[in-house]
């Protein structure tokens, strides 16, 4: 596993002894997530590094603030046994903060660790790239949904690269679909008899013709190299393929820990990318309904109404394809293979997940088209809820802080979802690549 870089940085007023037992102990804690280059002494010069370390916080901070400035690199603050940032550093790291410093002092082990995976993110996602599969912009079952969608633009393409560095390459949707095919019935069963997972799909050729789709996904992918994330046109060019790719996106993270992403939203894949490598929960995409959006939301979903709430204003809805979202078992409380419940669309042949969290707080994020903004919403998952008969058969009502100021700085009707609250957590990550946060 790949390993943030950092050089510990001791001010010259610090004793030898205080700081050699301080930064052993934060080294022992973060072995698994960080490599310690030799310390130096604020003013020496400083290794090329993915950020440094303050393990103990002297009085030279206020007069030599310039020389760390000047290091060019995220400035790490852990300064107790605990493994976090001392209550006492607050001032010194406000100061700092005000001087133009990048500098992060982790409250939790938990924030710690998104950090540090942050900073290597940083460094080895330019070496990824995103594999997405289509063969138009939009065009397909449902193109006048589909065409105005952002993310098939080369700007979005080009600003996500000049952000991230990550690479997206794209290959033919119905090259992988005609390629899954002609995998032989026999070869696909006797992969699926290696594997174990919730089903209650109704045709038998609907689970063979997933595990023809994800095993020719799995050849795609080794035959490109370096993949860290992929998707697929899924519902628009339908078509291409006789099933959905549900199973395959399960497979792919529970046996390769790859990210996926429906629909082929790069844009949305780029978000639940950074939060799946840095956050230890789950991490879904999924379509948000506001109660503020009225008939057209209902329609969508085909329901005669919302569920009765107290402040409808402040409560949504989320599902995608019928169920929750498309999350691996790993993740989940519950998970399910079901039919699909947009069959009427995809074909009989294709199958969904349903898939349950815990209930309780959940974290709303997604960047702006210019990712030069992460919006995020402390949300609140307060139940699970279904219609029988429609495109809603279980999925989730939440409620958020504020229904009109959602309605008016919400990016898109695709959200990623963090399980828990985990604001600081992704304040922190947007940070590290230069994002600014939007709370609503």
């Amino acid at each position: 596993m790949e390993k943030a870089v950092i050089v510990p940085i001791k001010f010259k007023c610090t004793e030898e002894k205080i700081f050699n037992d301080m930064l052993a102990l934060v080294e022992a804690q973060y072995k698994d997530y960080a490599s310690f280059l030799s310390p130096c002494v604020l003013g020496e010069k400083v290794p090329e590094c993915d950020g440094v370390l303050i393990p103990v916080m002297d009085k030279d901070v206020y007069f030599h603030y310039e020389e760390l400035k000047a290091i060019g690199k995220p400035v790490l603050v852990i300064t107790t046994q605990f493994g976090v940032s001392l209550m006492f550093d607050w001032e010194s790291v406000n100061y700092l903060k005000e001087k133009g410093v990048e500098v992060y002092h982790p409250h939790s082990v938990e924030l710690a660790v998104s950090i540090l995976k942050g900073l290597t993110l940083k460094r080895t996602m330019k070496k990824g790239k995103f594999l997405m599969f289509h063969d138009s912009q939009g065009e397909g079952l449902i193109d006048e949904e589909f065409k105005i969608f952002y993310w098939w633009n080369d700007e979005c393409q080009k600003a996500m690269h000049d952000r991230f560095g990550v690479n997206i390459v794209h290959k033919s949707f119905k090259k992988l679909g005609a390629d899954a095919l002609k995998i032989s019935d026999e070869e696909a069963i006797a992969e699926l008899n290696k594997r174990k997972f919730p089903s209650s799909v109704s045709r038998p050729q609907a689970l063979v013709s997933s595990m023809k789709l994800y095993m020719q996904i799995c050849r795609e992918i080794d035959a490109e190299g370096d993949v860290i994330g992929c998707g697929v046109n899924c519902l628009n060019e339908a078509f291409y393929t006789d099933t959905t790719p549900c199973l395959a996106w399960h497979l792919l993270q529970q046996e390769r820990d790859i990210s996926f992403i429906c629909e082929g939203d790069t844009a949305s894949l780029m978000m639940k990318f950074l939060a799946e490598n840095t956050i230890k929960d789950s991490v879904f995409l999924t379509n948000i309904y506001p109660f503020l959006s009225g008939k057209p939301a209902l329609d969508h979903e085909k329901l005669d109404a919302f569920p009765e709430v107290e402040d409808p204003d402040d409560h949504a809805l989320i599902a995608h394809c019928g169920y929750l979202g498309c999350l691996p078992q790993k993740m989940c409380d519950k998970w399910m293979l079901r039919d699909c419940a947009l069959g009427w669309l995809v074909g009989e042949n294709s199958t969904a997940i349903d898939a349950e969290i815990g209930t309780g707080p959940i974290t709303i994020c997604k960047f702006s088209n210019n990712f030069d903004r992460m919006m995020v919403i402390r949300a609140e998952l307060e139940k699970y809820i279904g219609y029988p008969g429609t495109d809603f058969r279980n999925g989730g009502l939440i409620r958020v802080p504020d229904g009109e100021r959602f309605m008016d700085k919400n990016y898109s009707h695709h959200i990623i979802v963090v399980k828990g609250k985990r604001y600081l957590q992704l304040k922190a990550i947007a940070s590290l690549f230069g994002v600014k946060v939007e709370e609503v």
